[in-house]
């Protein structure tokens, strides 16, 4: 986003680098697998580790603690949101407001389409304790960062803070994803999703 910056080459990464990638990967895989099936507090490493073909020892060596796995699975999450963000921002056929919306109706998306697996994700962030620790905040912050730029736009009101904004849809959308990985949302996420965006978006738009 900032026209300023030099341009910086992304090295490839080697044959090494790829095959600890994948294996982390795998894992990952393994893992969410293990949740899905027994839950995560009866979920084990070795387990894990059976499900991805790898010694235990090897899977100790890339996630120490089960909660690892939840860690960086949030992570990637919440990456693939900022970068959705970014891309949204970048489009001159839409406001910022309707950028957001769409990046939050993309996870949406994606979580209810493999349901089961998404579900027992969110109940094993609740259960470990991860949320504390996974810097949640850094994405209502990346949301108030694009709604100071619809601001900047004319689109946004003023004299509303932009994080704060930013923090109220996280949060709403956030509190709407526990309760449904708890069974307690009947409709869609999507559909869930617009009613934050809808009191939000009527509250903040520029008049």
């Amino acid at each position: 986003m900032d026209s300023d910056s030099a341009t910086v080459e992304v090295t490839p990464l080697g044959r090494r680098e790829r095959s600890k990638a994948a294996l982390r990967q795998r894992l990952l895989e393994a893992a969410l697998a293990a949740f899905t099936a027994k839950g995560y507090r009866a979920a084990t490493i070795d387990e894990i580790a059976e499900r991805a073909d790898v010694a235990r020892a090897t899977a100790f060596n890339h996630f120490p603690r089960k909660e690892d796995f939840l860690l960086e699975l949030i992570l990637k999450r919440r990456q693939g949101i900022r970068d959705g963000l970014e891309a949204q921002l970048a489009s001159p056929d839409q406001t910022v407001l309707e950028g957001i919306r769409e990046v939050v109706r993309g996870a949406a998306r994606s979580y209810d389409a493999n349901q089961d697996t998404n579900q027992a994700m969110m109940r094993a962030m609740l259960q470990s304790g991860v949320m504390a620790t996974a810097g949640s905040h850094s994405t209502g912050l990346a949301f108030g960062r694009a709604v100071a730029v619809g601001q900047a736009r004319g689109e946004i009101r003023t004299d509303v803070d932009a994080d704060a904004i930013g923090n109220v849809l996280f949060d709403g959308c956030v509190g709407i994803l526990y309760r449904w990985g708890l069974g307690e949302v009947d409709l869609p996420l999507e559909e869930a999703f617009d009613t934050v965006f809808e009191v939000v978006v009527g509250e903040v738009s520029a008049r």
